[in-house]
């Protein structure tokens, strides 16, 4: 079976211990009392403010977590791999989806990550480590929403997210939307605040609130995803 993924939105600036209360559902699910966590700042430029409001919000202060810092160029691409194998939990931390990226793609790893959850590893993102775990997300040219441009993500989950965006709207979203191909019943998803999507090798799930749901190639609003 598919190990499971869960893709939580965080609430920017104001995310606290509400936001992450999925995590418990994590734990549970690795089978172990203290698991392993292996964090990845990339998204982040790894920094050490970031780590330490992670370990004590989420993992808690005694929490067994190694530290892939990706943007480190003294951590060899072999021992961040054998880190990432070792650990029972992939997080995938927050921050600037692009910046993520580029430092993930020039370590060459995104096919690692995509082997390592085929071979049962149990991913978890927050904010843009969520949107990285997806297929999909759009940058644009000097900030003109009209010229954005689609880039390839982690791929873990099947679908396009995006995070915390329901004040705004879901613009980057409709954005994304509208560099897909339209396709019957394809939709990219949009989690709200302190919510989170859950994957479960079958299909996504919504939890703590209903996810948007935006038409790919049309960029219309469908009904929302109601949790179970």
């Amino acid at each position: 079976m598919t190990a499971p993924v869960w893709l939580i939105a965080g609430a920017g600036p104001g995310t606290g211990p509400r936001s992450f209360r999925f995590h418990d559902d994590v734990v549970a699910a690795t089978g172990k009392e203290r698991p392993l966590y292996a964090y990845v700042g990339a998204a982040s430029g790894d920094a050490r403010w970031f780590e330490r409001v992670i370990k004590t919000m989420v993992f808690g202060v005694r929490a067994r977590c190694a530290f892939i810092r990706l943007t480190d160029k003294t951590l060899r691409t072999s021992e961040a791999k054998s880190m990432l194998g070792d650990a029972d939990v992939v997080f995938v931390s927050g921050g600037d989806v692009d910046a993520g990226m580029k430092v993930v793609d020039e370590r060459g790893l995104a096919p690692f990550f995509r082997k390592l959850h085929e071979g049962g590893k149990i991913f978890e993102g927050v904010s843009a480590g969520s949107i990285m775990l997806g297929e999909h997300w759009v940058r644009f040219a000097d900030d003109d929403d009209e010229r954005g441009e689609r880039f390839d993500c982690l791929g873990i989950v099947p679908g396009s997210f995006d995070t915390h965006d329901e004040k705004d709207g879901w613009g980057e979203l409709h954005a994304l939307a509208r560099l897909l191909p339209s396709e019957k019943g394809k939709a990219v998803f949009g989690v709200p605040s302190k919510c989170a999507a859950h994957w479960d090798g079958k299909r996504v799930r919504a939890l703590g609130g209903p996810l948007a749901r935006i038409a790919c190639g049309t960029s219309r609003r469908l009904a929302d995803l109601a949790p179970d």
